[in-house]
């Protein structure tokens, strides 16, 4: 009969009998809370990129248009550019050069008896001369120190203005009326004139 006492041990000796002490280790440790958050979050920025990005671009390009807008929409509402400034305005109509809509008028009030006024553009960069209270053939003239002479006289009615006469920012002008001499007129007063600069008292 076979001793099983006598029989050799297995190659690397007999197996040690689990031990209860010894607990199972399993393949990945438990999930702490905040990793369980940080999976959250990121899912989330997974899911919402695209949102966010949309409306990164929409943000960026409503910022653009209103910096745009409220860059151009005052200059809706400005007087357009003279189409004559300075010398190119010599000798052209103020109304149909657009020059009278920004124009200052100085009008002497003493003497004044057929109210001769001196018309200023500083947009434009010219003067010119109007009549307004005056008859058929009355003549209102300006004349710029070292610069062009223009007059008008009155075909109809009881006003009319002259041509443009180009200025600098410095400059002396000489305006005067001188009456009619068409049969009917009734004016008794004599030519007169007066003298304006860049500092009179324009309204």
């Amino acid at each position: 009969m076979r001793n099983h006492a006598d029989e050799p041990e297995p190659p690397g000796g007999t197996p040690a009998p689990d031990s209860p002490d010894t607990p199972d280790t399993p393949d990945d440790p438990p999930a702490t809370p905040d990793a369980t958050r940080l999976r959250a979050t990121c899912r989330w920025l997974r899911r919402h990129a695209r949102h966010a990005m949309v409306v990164g671009v929409v943000t960026a390009v409503v910022g653009a248009l209103a910096t745009v807008a409220a860059d151009q929409l005052p200059k809706l509402f400005e007087d357009p550019p003279p189409p004559c400034p300075g010398a190119g305005c010599d000798g052209k109509s103020p109304k149909n050069d657009g020059c009278a809509a920004d124009a200052v008028t100085w009008e002497p009030t003493e003497g004044n008896v057929a109210r001769i006024q001196l018309r200023y553009s500083k947009r434009c960069g010219a003067v010119w001369g109007r009549i307004v209270n005056g008859e058929p053939g009355d003549m209102v003239a300006i004349s710029v120190t070292d610069g062009s002479s223009r007059s008008a006289s009155i075909a109809t009615y009881h006003d009319n203005y002259t041509r443009m006469a180009t200025v600098n920012d410095t400059f002396r002008v000489r305006f005067c009326a001188e009456p009619g001499s068409t049969p009917g007129h009734t004016g008794t007063w004599v030519k007169y004139c007066f003298e304006a600069t860049e500092h009179a008292e324009w309204n």
